[in-house]
């Protein structure tokens, strides 16, 4: 199983240029060289006919008010189109509405729907309980912005990549439990699952030029606060046993040189045996964060086309292709 070669090469060069850090538990430097290589990170050949803004919402999560900064992405020429609440990746500590710009504004244009993207923090205080809770706050408070927002006020997707689509599953699949119906699907990208380093393909990518082994435990200890007892069913997506109503539609995209492979295809599994909507597709030769890296391979950018077309018309975005006429 060979990576795509031209995005190899990318890769390689970009480690070139920004190298990684020493040590592999600095933490800071981590967050800093992320964000120098996320702007390193090629766009697309032609501008995107998208408008972005700046906004904020107000949660509350564990007994405290939270102000979190979000940007809101609209296609040109589509009225009222269909809002997605996006979650960023990094771990849970890096990434940034910057870092996730470029991808946010590919997705509005390319799925042809509004993205919120919004900047959930990883609480000190309260950890990954609060960053859950935090993000399904989110998802209620957007659901009732929609009309001010001027979006689709029937229909709520989620999107999310790594830690990303972690939150944003947990947070989708919290709300089903209190609101059935109120997401109507969620878009995983590379999901992060369970703090399991010891599968096949954490094995296969140990070495990873985008998301190694160490940056998957340097990851999972920060949800954690270091507390690895403590992970179970609140930090982990392969559990919730109890019946869920009108569950989201779930698509996962899983890149084949990924650590985190294996983890989502189990989670694939589990949806399926909980009895929710779940469809999986696999992008060979292609490592974890390759949705951000698209425009650096013809082959990452095809396999992102081809992985949104079938969310698309999943979701009923858009209408499958019709066969063609017989001759």
């Amino acid at each position: 199983m060979l990576m795509d070669a031209e995005l190899l090469q990318f890769l390689q060069g970009l480690q070139t240029l920004h190298p990684l850090p020493r040590d592999p538990n600095d933490l800071a430097a981590f967050i800093q060289r992320y964000e120098a290589v996320s702007s390193a990170l090629p766009g697309p050949p032609e501008p995107l006919r998208v408008n972005a803004g700046v906004f904020h919402l107000n949660v509350l999560a564990s007994g405290e008010k939270t102000r979190l900064d979000a940007r809101l992405y609209l296609p040109e020429g589509v009225p009222r189109p269909v809002l997605m609440a996006y979650f960023h990746g990094g771990g849970w500590v890096a990434g940034s509405l910057a870092s996730h710009d470029a991808l946010c504004r590919q997705l509005s244009s390319d799925l042809q729907v509004a993205i919120a993207s919004v900047h959930v923090p990883l609480p000190v205080a309260h950890g990954f309980v609060q960053a859950a809770e935090q993000a399904q706050q989110v998802l209620i408070t957007l659901g009732k912005a929609r009309e001010k927002l001027g979006v689709n006020t029937e229909r709520l997707l989620v999107g999310g990549d790594g830690s990303g689509a972690h939150l944003g599953l947990q947070a989708a699949w919290r709300l089903a439990r209190q609101a059935p119906g109120s997401v109507d699907a969620v878009l995983a990208l590379t999901p992060l699952v369970k703090p399991d380093f010891n599968t096949a393909s954490y094995i296969r990518c140990a070495n990873s030029l985008t998301f190694s082994r160490d940056d998957a435990v340097r990851s999972w200890h920060s949800l954690l606060g270091g507390r690895w007892e403590i992970w179970n069913e609140r930090a982990v997506l392969l559990h919730g046993n109890q019946p869920i109503q009108r569950p989201p539609l779930v698509v996962i995209i899983a890149a084949e040189h990924d650590g985190a492979h294996d983890d989502a295809a189990a989670l694939h599994d589990w949806l399926k045996e909980a009895g929710a909507r779940c469809e999986f597709y696999g992008a060979p030769g292609m490592p974890h964060d390759f949705a951000r890296l698209q425009h650096a391979s013809k082959a990452a950018r095809h396999l992102m086309l081809s992985g949104l077309d079938a969310f698309a018309v999943q979701a009923g975005l858009r209408e499958p292709e019709s066969a063609a006429a017989p001759a």
